[in-house]
Formats: structure tokens, sequence, C-alpha cells
């Protein structure tokens, strides 16, 4: 329960003890003047009784005087007496009428018969009073007197005073109830004040230890939550319980731990993750740094092997023109031989420009042929024939495997045989003594696969990876420029297709290319 609500509940507490502590002492209130006003009527009718006592034994003494003693006449004024008591009896009844409507039912009725009978008795005695006198001035002495002394005795002395008697004692009981009413009112008022002081008090008591305890837990609780999380514990949960304004408190304190713990995972995740990708950046500039010191490396290594392969046939024609100059018999047969020659060396020297013109188109993205439907036989079989005479003088057997059926592909007919020459090149180089080549070309898979496999020493596997890169030379043959398989396989992916190594079945390399087959009539 939120504090506020139970603030307000706690001030209707007290506001409705207030309210019933003011409503009794308003009834008490109420009720005392009502006691006070029956004491004041109770008084009053008690004095008219006495007032009323009063004038009736002195009237009937001064009657007594005066008939039985005096003359027979009255000496004093009988109607105003008469008069006096009637005025008497009169205040007496307007007091007890307006006295009955505080008093019960019984009381009241009681209280108006006395008067009844006492107003009843006393206008009887003055009737009988002034008969008497009326005989005695009549004549008849004996008999009024007899009659007076009668009505004095038996009337006044015994009845009329009789019911004085308990009409008086009547109203000195009800002024009697009256006053202790009062005093048990006063006594309620002031018992319902001290009651209402004491449960005001213990209700205000209880509502501040209640309040006290709930804010000495709650902010020792949120003190070590706080101390927590200062400490960087923000798995630390604040436990209070309760739905007020300090259990709100602590669930925020807590989400907001929260929230700040996964922030802090997000970041030690993102942090991890940058710290990974720095070192595998790292490591990825580190070898592409170690690579392109390779690469440094083989491009030094190549231009002083470019170098070296053109100072030879530069050398060679210089050499066979001097030759030529410097001969004195037979001049324009040597002169023609070192031509002859010389025309050989530039053929072989343009060969080399043409594959690193290649190279360098490939290296900047422009290497394109033209494309047309290729015999794939056809260009294979060509480029068999233009190595013929060079594997006569390596010692080396080419044969040959022509799938029967025609092999379209998608490409230009003398890179193809260019590319059959630098495989079977390759194989020929590596060759130390006589080897056997035998290349084949076959349909796998809608695929044109050219197969050149040898029974040479082979191809290292932990140079497989590389052979085809440019500049790299194998473990076995330090010497060479390194672009002749490089020149391989930039034809092959420029054809669509692929080239890969692998052991031939006699133990020497193997080296397979595959291209997209073509449906259509191809050029030859």
């Amino acid at each position: 329960m939120l504090f506020r609500t139970k603030l307000f509940l706690s001030f209707i507490a007290l506001g409705a003890v207030s309210i019933g502590a003011a409503f009794l002492l308003i009834i008490s209130s109420q009720r005392n003047e009502e006691n006070q006003l029956r004491t004041n009527l109770a008084h009053e009718s008690l004095s008219g009784y006495f007032q009323l006592s009063g004038d009736v034994f002195r009237t009937f003494k001064q009657t007594r005087r005066d008939l039985i003693s005096g003359p027979g006449t009255f000496a004093f004024d009988f109607e105003q007496a008469t008069q006096d008591i009637h005025a008497t009896l009169d205040r007496i009844e307007e007091a007890l009428i307006a006295e009955a409507s505080l008093m019960s039912g019984l009381q009241s009725d009681i209280a108006m018969q006395n008067l009844n009978a006492l107003r009843t008795a006393v206008m009887q005695a003055l009737s009988d009073i002034r008969a008497a006198s009326d005989m005695i001035v009549a004549g008849q002495m004996d008999d009024g007197r007899k009659m007076a002394i009668e009505v004095l005795q038996g009337q006044v002395d015994v009845e009329i005073a009789t019911l004085i008697q308990d009409a008086t004692s009547v109203q000195r009981a009800e002024l009697a109830a009256a006053q202790r009413e009062i005093r048990a009112f006063q006594e309620t008022a002031e018992t319902t004040a001290w009651m209402t002081v004491g449960l005001a008090v213990l209700l205000s008591t209880a509502i501040f230890l209640t309040l006290l305890r709930r804010f000495q837990t709650g902010l020792r609780e949120l003190d070590a939550g706080a101390k927590a999380y200062a400490a960087n514990d923000l798995d630390y949960v604040i436990d209070l319980a309760g739905r007020d304004e300090l259990s709100a408190v602590a669930r925020s304190f807590t989400d907001m731990a929260q929230q700040i713990r996964s922030k802090q995972t997000a970041l030690e995740a993102a942090r991890d993750e940058l710290e990974q990708r720095v070192a595998d950046r790292t490591s990825a500039l580190s070898a592409a740094n170690a690579e392109l010191r390779t690469n440094d490396a083989m491009r030094r290594q190549f231009f002083a092997d470019i170098g070296h392969e053109l100072r030879t046939p530069v050398s060679a024609i210089r050499g066979e023109a001097e030759v030529a100059l410097r001969a004195r018999t037979g001049r324009e047969k040597a002169q023609e031989s070192a031509l002859k020659t010389i025309v050989s060396i530039a053929d072989e020297l343009t060969a080399g420009v043409d594959d690193l013109f290649l190279i360098a188109r490939e290296m900047a993205g422009v290497l394109d042929f033209r494309t047309a439907p290729v015999d794939l036989k056809h260009a294979v079989s060509l480029g068999i024939e233009q190595l013929q005479s060079l594997s006569g003088q390596k010692d080396a057997v080419i044969t040959q495997h022509l799938a029967p059926e025609q092999i379209v592909i998608l490409g230009e007919r003398p890179r193809i045989a260019q590319l059959v020459r630098i495989l079977i090149s390759n194989a020929l180089e590596h060759a130390k003594h006589a080897v056997n080549i035998h290349v084949s070309v076959v349909i796998e898979d809608s695929n044109a696969v050219l197969s050149i496999a040898d029974d040479g020493p082979g191809i290292p596997e932990k140079d497989w990876p590389r052979i085809f890169d440019r500049f790299v030379k194998g473990t076995d043959r330090p010497a060479g420029t390194g672009l002749g398989l490089a020149i391989a396989k930039s034809i092959a992916l420029a054809h669509g297709g692929t080239i890969r190594v692998q052991h031939s079945a006699s133990g020497g390399a193997d080296l397979q290319v595959r291209f997209p087959l073509l449906q259509g009539p191809a050029t030859r």
C-alpha cells in the first residue's frame, strides 16, 4: 500500500475518532442542557409548590383567625388570595407541562395527577370556606364555624398538606434525578474526552511507529543496494516486499542495475568482438604484409629472372649480328644464317613478351578473349603438334586419348593450344629423364575435362596450394620465371573453367582443366 494511501487512511481514522468524540460531546452537551433545563423546571415547580404551600396555609390561617376566632367575616381580601393561589397553580402547571417534554411519561403523569388532585382539593377547600363564610354571615354561626373547622382540620391540614408534601417529594426526586444525570453526563463527557485523546495518541503512535519501521527497513535495504551497486555488484537484488513508494524505488533500482548489467555485458561482448576483430585484422594485415613481402621478393626475383631471360636472347642476337659483320669470306651465307638465328630468337623473345603482357592484363583485370564455339579436341591436337619437336629433344613420349564425340566449348582456339603447350612444357621441364605424357579429353558431368598426366617425379603436395600463383616456382625447380602455370590458370579462368593438380596413376603429376560444354557447331 502506498504511503499516501496509508496516511490518507490514517487521517480518515483520526478524523473518524475526532468526529465520533465530537458527536458524543455534542450529544452529552445537549443532554446536559436538557438536564439543566429539567433542573431549572424542577426548581421552578418546587418553588411553585413552596409558594403554593405558603399561600394556601397563610390564606387558611387567616380564614381560621377571622371565621373561627374573629368576628366571622374576612378581614383580608379572600378573592385576591384565591386568585393568587390560582396563579401559583397555573405557574406550577406550566412548569410541569414544560418538564413533561423532558421526563418519562409515567413521571409526567404522576406529577400532573398530583397537581390536578391538589388543584381539586384546594378549590374544594376554598369553595367550602366560602360556603362556611356565607353561613356565618347568614346567622348560622355555629354551623358555619363547624364547617370551617372541618374544612381546616380535614381538608387543609390533612389532605392538602399531604398532597403538597407528595408533590414536593416528586419534584425533589425529579430534581435529584436531573442533577444525577448532569453529573453522569459530565463524567461521561470527561471519560469520552480522555478516551478520545488516548485513542488518538495510540493511533498516532501506531501510525508513526509503523511508518518509522517501514522507513528504517526500506532505507536500510536501499542503502545496502546502493553500496552493492557502488561496488559493481549489479546482480544484487534489493529485497523490499510491498507496494509502497519505497518498494517501487527498490524495484526501480534493481531494474536499473539489471539494465546496467545488460549494457555492461553487451559492451563487454562488443569489446571482445572488437578485440577479436582487431586481432583478426592484425593477423590478416600481418599475413597480408607477409604476402606482400613474399610477393615483393618474388617480384624482385621475377624481374631479375626476366632481365636474365631477356638479356640472353638479346646477347645472342647481338652475337649473331657481330659474327655476320666480321665475316670476311662467305659474307652473304653468314649473314643469312645469322638472320635466321636472329628471327628464331626474336620469336622466342616475342612469345615471352606476350606471356608477360597476358599476365599484366590479367593482373589489371582486363584480360578478355575473342569468344566463339571451339572444337576442344582440335585445339588440344594443335597444341600437342606444336610441341612434338621439343618432346623429341627431351626424350619424351606424348600419347593422347580424345573422346569420339564432338566436344565444343566457348573460347579462343590459340589460347587453348597455348594452355596445352604450357602444361606439356611443365611436365617436360620437371622430368629429369625420359618421361611419358598422356593427354586426354573426356566429358564428365556436363563438363569437358582436359587431363595432362605424366610419370615424372610429380609435384610435392606442399606446393599444390600455390603452384598456380604468379612468380611461384616449385621447390625442385628454382630456375625460370614462375609464370607458366599462372598463365595456364588465367587462360582457364578466362574460359569459365577451373584448373587443379593431383597425383597421376603412375605417380607423377596430373593437371586437369574443366571447361563448361557448349551445344552447337564449333569453329576450327
